[in-house]
């Protein structure tokens, strides 16, 4: 047996480094792991839990923070967020709680092999595969070019992936249809820091009062995709509507078999495109997600992926 014990000061070195505060010191989240060998490579095993500190003098508050685990020792978390703002809570989706998750992201990790059987067929074999890509782009002219920024939702708030549940017996295939939905405003995709130094910074919103809506997609899987909306909730508009064009041809975009889910997008009439909509920051907004539920699916998304210039 090997012992390590490492001691430092509470205090941080610097401002960037974690400094152990007694004030609010009653938990530390900790982690431990198992190597595979001497060298230093990904972890054998792993897992994640909260040292509790006690109080030697005084009183120690003893509360229940709800459900909590992990799964093969990543821990788990999920936000699921109540109506309007989101479904899952209210419908109970399996996603949103440890004890009752059946599959989805949290499942898929880095070495994780998910079969029905404790087997590994791909002992000691590494795939090496190749990807290119390539980049069209134009000399910024700011009288021509004008920045866009992302804007972002997930219909399945805040849990980053969702249970498409089968449908009941009692249900016609014809029937076999399940709808999440969303209801927030403008301003909640509006996060005041400097574009780019996050995904989710929109830059400064001082003197604006809304968005030019350019581009909206949203993200819907194959093979139960079947209608994807967004609305202006104030006015009964529909802002956009995806309905996944099945290919039966074989020229690109069009091939036999493969499905295209195509953006909508806004713009000048001489590129053959409607105007730029025009959504105030306290827009209510409407997201509806139907997919064919036939048979069950794990890790569904329904997240809406925009772009639009702040005026």
């Amino acid at each position: 047996v090997r012992t390590i014990v490492l001691n430092r000061t509470m205090w941080g070195k610097t401002p960037a480094h974690f400094t152990f505060s007694p004030a609010n010191m009653a938990s530390l989240p900790i982690i431990s792991a198992v190597g595979s060998s001497p060298a230093f490579a990904i972890h054998k095993f792993k897992g994640a839990a909260t040292l509790s500190v006690a109080a030697l003098d005084g009183a120690t508050c003893v509360c229940n923070s709800g459900v909590q685990g992990s799964i093969n020792g990543i821990p788990f978390h999920k936000d699921c967020w109540d109506e309007p703002l989101g479904d899952l809570v209210q419908q109970k989706n399996p996603t949103c709680w440890v004890e009752a998750y059946k599959g989805g992201l949290r499942c898929c990790h880095h070495g994780w092999i998910l079969l029905d059987q404790d087997q590994n067929p791909w002992e000691n074999q590494t795939d090496e595969y190749h990807m290119k890509f390539r980049f069209w782009f134009q000399e910024y002219d700011p009288e021509e070019h004008q920045d866009l920024v992302r804007v972002h939702w997930q219909t399945e708030a805040m849990s980053g992936e969702y249970d498409v549940p089968v449908r009941s017996p009692d249900v016609p295939p014809e029937e076999a249809l399940h709808q999440i939905s969303s209801r927030w405003t403008v301003r909640d995709m509006i996060h005041d820091c400097p574009a780019g130094s996050s995904y989710q910074c929109t830059g400064s919103s001082a003197n604006k009062t809304g968005i030019h809506l350019i581009y909206a997609g949203g993200h819907c899987h194959a093979p139960s995709c079947y209608t994807m909306e967004l609305w202006n909730a104030d006015n009964g508009q529909l802002l956009c509507r995806h309905d996944p064009i099945y290919g039966n041809g074989t020229e690109i975009f069009n091939e036999d078999g493969y499905l295209a889910l195509p953006p909508c997008l806004w713009g000048s009439k001489e590129e053959g495109l409607t105007e730029p909509i025009f959504l105030s920051f306290d827009t209510n907004l409407m997201s509806i997600k139907r997919n064919n539920n036939t048979y069950g699916h794990y890790g569904d998304m329904a997240l809406w992926q925009m772009r639009g210039v702040l005026v």
